[in-house]
């Protein structure tokens, strides 16, 4: 019951995302004044999407994945620059509380590590792939573990102090809606180098040979008033056993044969993001 009972304290933070009416909770669900129903799972999260079909390449055993190559702390850099912007914000704010929505949390690693460091944050964690939640919802923090769709996010107007969107698709009507009036955006996407090793022994096998964020970052200034830029790098040793995880665990090989990939001279694989923080 407990991890249906943590849900009580994020009830306000809700709104119903079929008639956008305030929610309630009630007898282990999240109920709206029209009495549309999200029943919580007893695993520690909450359907608001309806019925999901699994999405390409994104099924139980590739999140599986990103947790064990996650675990090996190939991605702690961009983690420990979320996790120092983070507790900037809160520290400039003077707050006792924020609200953090993390769209597109994938696994929950950033959330249950802010969770678990930080303390004084509400987080609703979610994600439109179901397997990817049910994974989350094994870490033992307090995030409210959703399934939602980032095109309808079940979130109030105007509460979100903090908006997470690492490598993950934005919708910034969606995020202005819910974030407060100056409130922050931390988006993180791919830099030039991420995966460099990876790209190169794949390179007859992929339509983008190489990869540039200007698109993207240019877009999101359009909306946001950008605060900061940083880039973060780590290139770290690589056994193979890891690797195979890696390469399992990453949308850049999706379309790739891996069984055709020489992967014997890859001993070190490089991590690249750029985090930028906005303001809205």
């Amino acid at each position: 019951m407990e991890k249906i009972d943590k849900f009580y304290q994020f009830k306000n933070l809700y709104s119903c995302p079929i008639c956008k009416k305030k929610i309630r909770f009630h007898a282990g669900s999240l109920v709206c004044k029209r009495e549309h129903c999200f029943d919580i799972s007893a695993k520690g999260y909450v359907n608001m999407l309806g019925a999901t079909k699994p999405l390409k390449g994104y099924d139980k055993q590739f999140f599986v994945n990103r947790s064990e190559f996650f675990a090996k702390g190939y991605y702690s850099h961009i983690l420990d620059a979320i996790e120092s912007a983070v507790r900037n914000i809160k520290e400039e704010l003077k707050a006792d509380n924020l609200v953090v929505v993390d769209a597109g949390c994938g696994e929950g690693y950033y959330s249950s590590a802010l969770a678990g460091k930080i303390e004084g944050l509400q987080i609703i964690g979610f994600d439109i792939a179901a397997d990817a939640i049910a994974c989350a919802a094994r870490s033992p923090e307090n995030v409210a573990w959703t399934i939602a769709d980032v095109t309808n996010i079940p979130v109030k107007d105007s509460v979100c102090d903090i908006l997470l969107d690492v490598f993950t698709p934005a919708s910034y009507k969606e995020f202005g809606r819910i974030l407060k009036p100056g409130g922050y955006i931390l988006k993180v996407i791919p830099g030039s180098s991420h995966l460099k090793e990876l790209r190169q022994a794949a390179r007859d096998q992929l339509m983008n040979k190489t990869y540039s964020g200007d698109d993207v970052s240019d877009y999101f200034e359009q909306h946001y008033d950008i605060l900061s830029r940083e880039t973060l790098t780590m290139t770290k040793p690589i056994d193979s056993q890891t690797l195979q995880t890696l390469t399992k665990m990453t949308p850049l090989l999706f379309d790739v044969d891996v069984s055709r990939l020489d992967l014997s001279g890859i001993k070190e694989i490089t991590v690249e993001a750029q985090l930028i923080i906005g303001r809205k």
